[in-house]
Formats: structure tokens, C-alpha cells, sequence
């Protein structure tokens, strides 16, 4: 357990937000919390349709792009100020579904519904981690910022 993971539990302001046809999902969520000063968000949920969609499947550091109509069957992930860490399960017409890291560059196809918390007493932050060779999640409270 790192010390990051034991702060007190935080207060939390829940945001809906619909996203239209066309709109990059990605794009948007970020212009959504910037507009707004968010530091450390959450996706609680989303359900929508994508007609583009950019992914970086596990373990290959390659983005692709497909594109058709998928459901969105999760999506889920972290928001700061500068980054995040987001994670979709698309499903096409015929039930199969692939998970992957999601990236810009996406278009909704019908709608995109997304519910947001605010995690208001801490602020996420990304550092490089020796462990993994990515930047990853630094949690801290916005007391000690």
C-alpha cells in the first residue's frame, strides 16, 4: 500500500454531462474540466455510441484508430488539471468487445452520457513512476498543495 492511498476519505461534486454527435469524447471531458478548475475527477459512468474511436490495446504502445458504431460499455479513469488515465470496453454490432486505453481523436455516433465526481479535497497530479516507466498518479490533499 503506498502513502498516497491511506488520505481521509474526500467530499465529492457529481457533474452530468451529455456529449453530441460528432464531438470527441476525450476533447470534450477535457474542456469540461478545465472550464470548471477541476483537480482530481472520476468517472463514475458513461453510456453512449462512438463512431471513431482511438485505442491503445494492452502491452503494445501502438495507437489505432477504428472506426464504425460501437456501444460504449465502460469507460472509466482519472482527469487532473494536465492529464488522465482513461479506460474503455466497446462493443461493435455483433456483441464483440474490446477493451483498450482510450486517447483524442474519437467521434460520438449518437450520444455520449457521462457522469464526472470532483474529488473535492484531493488534487491528482501524474509523476513518473521507476516501477512501471510511465507517469502515473500522484494523490494528495489540496490542504497540503
Amino acid at each position: 500500500m503506498s502513502e498516497n492511498s491511506v488520505l481521509p476519505p474526500s467530499r465529492g461534486r457529481f457533474y452530468a454531462v451529455r456529449f453530441k454527435p460528432g464531438e470527441d469524447l476525450l476533447a470534450g471531458l477535457r474542456a469540461f474540466v478545465a472550464e470548471r478548475g477541476l483537480q482530481a475527477v472520476s468517472i463514475v459512468t458513461a453510456v453512449g455510441s462512438l463512431k471513431k474511436a482511438p485505442l491503445r490495446l494492452a502491452n503494445t504502445g501502438v495507437w489505432e484508430t477504428r472506426e464504425g458504431h460501437f456501444e460504449i460499455v465502460s469507460l472509466v479513469g482519472t482527469i487532473d488539471a494536465l492529464g488522465e488515465h482513461l479506460h474503455i470496453s466497446l462493443s461493435d454490432r455483433h456483441g464483440v468487445t474490446v477493451g483498450a486505453h482510450f486517447g483524442p481523436g474519437s467521434a460520438v455516433y449518437t450520444t455520449a452520457e457521462v457522469v464526472l465526481v470532483d474529488l473535492e479535497d484531493y488534487s491528482f497530479t501524474r509523476e513518473p513512476c521507476a516501477l512501471s516507466g510511465y507517469d502515473e498518479l500522484i494523490i494528495s490533499s489540496r490542504e497540503s498543495r
